[in-house]
């Protein structure tokens, strides 16, 4: 019981780090590097009208239109590369620490 706990645990919490370092992430690159964002925000509207085309029926289309915007698609891209950071120094951390 107790290891399912811990597994479960530490999945939330990588959830929650990487959930709060890509929103860091985005305010540093805003405020450091704007254009850099500017042109990743473009990028995202981009993905968007790909994901958002005009083949598609109304009945689904009308989803991805409240579900989809280029926002969303900038968070999730922040989110991965934080995800990828906290994989990486998680590993490299316990790794010392692991029975062989």
């Amino acid at each position: 019981m107790g290891l399912i706990f811990a597994r479960a645990t530490n999945a939330t919490f990588t959830i929650f780090l990487s959930f709060v370092l890509s929103y860091i992430m985005l305010i540093a690159m805003g405020v450091t590097w704007p254009e850099g964002l500017d042109w990743l925000v473009q990028r995202a509207k981009e993905v968007e009208a790909m994901i958002v085309r005009p083949g598609i029926p109304v009945r689904y289309k009308v989803w991805l239109d409240l579900l989809i915007e280029e926002g969303a698609i900038l968070l999730l891209f922040f989110t991965m590369v934080a995800r990828i950071l906290v994989a990486i120094v998680g590993t490299a951390m316990s790794s010392p620490f692991k029975k062989h």
